[in-house]
């Protein structure tokens, strides 16, 4: 076999598994996460169900993969937007503690955003979130914390930078993981509560915007953290610019992501290893 002809079979495969991603998340967006079957994903891209199981071994493993490729979509996102929050930052010439706030506030209105701009990969994880079921082995979860826990290290770096410059007052004491996770989690789950006033008959839906209050939760937060309320309106004039002119959220040059890459990367366990360890 000429290493073309193998580098167009690999290319072929990641193409393929990427095509029963795309099927299973439609379904998913369709049907919610008990439509998706294997059968389903198979019937939606026209070929034989043992031909899914070749690429993953179970609705677990199709699940977490689901998981991972959402999770990388936003973490790419992330990492081009801050790109971008960069550089006018560098442009402004602004103090250390006011670019600390400023990056806060920023992706925290990138987290809020996230489910308009990436609106099926931000579902997805809502829903598997907010499900009492465990639809997901162990072994497959895997392959998904650390990179939910990398995506949460993007937030904790960012706090921890911010009580460095003096922009926040958070006790030494106070675990730097746990501060993250209170955080996405706070506002998850602000973010939820739209649920509740999805119905357009509701008088008090107004009270129900999950965007709303999830702006609203970050910053009692950082003011609970130390940050002055002052410091975060102007931080909070500098992200509305950023909006303004397009720089608040960039997307990545590449967005193809290789999964079978992904889930073997070595880099897992040294993530996950990290945050044990705090």
């Amino acid at each position: 076999m000429t290493a073309v002809t193998s580098g167009r079979r690999a290319q072929n495969r990641v193409a393929r598994n990427n095509d029963l991603l795309g099927a299973a998340t439609e379904i998913i967006v369709r049907d919610g996460l008990e439509g998706l079957t294997m059968q389903a994903v198979a019937d939606s891209v026209g070929c034989a169900v043992g031909t899914i199981y070749t690429y993953f071994d179970s609705k677990s493993a199709l699940l977490s993969a689901l998981q991972v490729a959402a999770i990388q979509t936003l973490i790419a996102t992330f990492g081009s937007s801050s790109e971008s929050w960069e550089t006018a930052i560098s442009q402004a010439d602004l103090e250390p503690d006011a670019a600390a706030l400023i990056r806060l506030v920023a992706i925290g209105q990138l987290f809020i955003a996230a489910g308009d701009v990436h609106e099926h990969e931000f579902d997805l994880l809502q829903m598997l979130i907010s499900t009492p079921k465990d639809l997901t082995s162990d072994q497959d979860r895997e392959a998904v914390i650390p990179l939910a826990l990398g995506l949460l290290d993007t937030v904790r770096v960012l706090i921890d930078q911010a009580i460095l410059a003096g922009a926040l007052t958070l006790s030494s004491s106070d675990s730097a993981v746990n501060r993250a996770v209170r955080w996405a989690g706070g506002l998850n789950g602000a973010l939820l509560v739209s649920n509740v006033g999805i119905d357009d008959q509701r008088k008090v839906a107004s009270l129900f915007d999950g965007n709303v209050l999830a702006l609203r939760l970050a910053d009692d937060l950082l003011l609970g953290w130390g940050a002055s309320r002052t410091n975060l309106e102007s931080a909070h004039r500098f992200v509305d610019h950023l909006i303004a002119t397009d720089q608040l959220i960039a997307q990545p040059a590449d967005s193809v992501i290789d999964l079978t890459e992904t889930m073997a990367s070595p880099a897992r366990s040294i993530i996950l290893s990290d945050y044990l360890s705090d």
